[in-house]
């Protein structure tokens, strides 16, 4: 289990390099001048020179790999630079926003995982049911509605014409109530668009994986041992039903990270994807590697926790890879 650790851990510099070197090139070949946003009130109050000298100071005039191996000797030093709206560094803003996208993504994947999971496995218990058509049903239209959408209806249900949720935000500015009653409040329809798009996959997967093993050889020999059906079920079938869908763990993760940039700016989120839009829109470079490196550390973390509750689960994995 260590030695296969230690490979995913050593993988990680390369993809970080790639994604950096990637989102580097792709950030400077959009349209836009980060300068109109760094001069104050635009290009219009600030002189050809003055331009220019910003330009300049900021290393904006150098050929592009000289750009991107000056930011990299940084980066490797723990200094993501400082944001060319408000001057501050990227880390420290990054880690003031933190906070609320973890808070949002992790509350969402527990409450999606462990509701689809048991949605998934009750309605391939019960095939060919109500229970069964209603589920896929729902996978089905889940799956083909676009998430901006549903917060956009529930907004507009829930918040402008029934008045019970905020439109937004992460707390009122003057709470009617208790904070900890107003903090639940905004958290609600957040939670629920973004834990929705990852329940989806977690109820499909998770049927088809308790389907597939309920027809296998050993279930109908646990049952002509006459193991009652809640056992038979419960330690043959549902166990061995999520090996296959742990994967599904770093996918939930990547989907969640990129689904946050969406729940973020539709509800006025103030975590670190609607932090990185708010950069783009802005042309301030330093932010968007930042936010994406962060990203990208999300997007991996989650497939290296897949890897390792997979061998939790199937020990026989990391035997096997050991003994090749």
């Amino acid at each position: 289990m260590h030695q296969i650790l230690l490979r995913r851990l050593l993988m990680v510099v390369p993809t970080l390099f790639v994604v950096s070197v990637l989102s580097f090139a792709i950030m400077r070949a959009a349209p836009g001048d980060p300068i109109q946003m760094y001069v104050a009130g635009g290009l219009s109050k600030g002189s050809p020179q003055d331009i220019e000298r910003i330009r300049q100071n900021l290393g904006l005039n150098d050929p592009l790999p000289a750009q991107y191996l000056r930011w990299l000797g940084q980066a490797v030093r723990g200094n993501l630079g400082y944001s060319l709206t408000n001057q501050r560094p990227v880390l420290a803003l990054i880690a003031e926003k933190l906070p609320a996208s973890i808070s949002l993504m992790g509350i969402s994947l527990l409450l999606s995982m462990t509701v689809g999971i048991a949605i998934g496995a009750l309605a391939a218990i019960r095939q060919y049911t109500w229970f069964d058509y209603a589920t896929t049903i729902f996978a089905v239209l889940g799956n083909a509605l676009p998430s901006f959408w549903i917060a956009m209806i529930l907004i507009w249900l829930f918040a402008v014409q029934l008045g019970w949720l905020p439109t937004g935000q992460m707390h009122s500015f003057r709470p009617d109530g208790p904070v900890w009653l107003d903090t639940v409040k905004h958290y609600i329809l957040p939670v629920f668009v973004t834990a929705f798009v990852s329940l989806i996959y977690w109820v499909r997967y998770q049927r088809a994986s308790m389907l597939e093993v309920l027809h296998q050889d050993y279930i109908r020999t646990a049952r002509a041992k006459g193991l009652t059906e809640r056992r038979v079920v419960l330690f043959h079938g549902w166990r061995n039903s999520l090996i296959p869908i742990v994967t599904l763990l770093g996918f939930s993760v990547s989907n969640l990270v990129a689904g946050s940039y969406v729940i973020e700016v539709v509800f006025s989120w103030p975590g670190m994807a609607q932090f990185g839009f708010d950069a783009i829109l802005k042309r301030d470079y330093p932010v968007i590697m930042g936010v994406t490196l962060f990203s990208a550390l999300f997007i991996i973390a989650g497939n290296l926790l897949a890897d390792l509750a997979y061998i939790v689960i199937n020990p026989q994995v990391a035997a096997g890879q050991r003994g090749g």
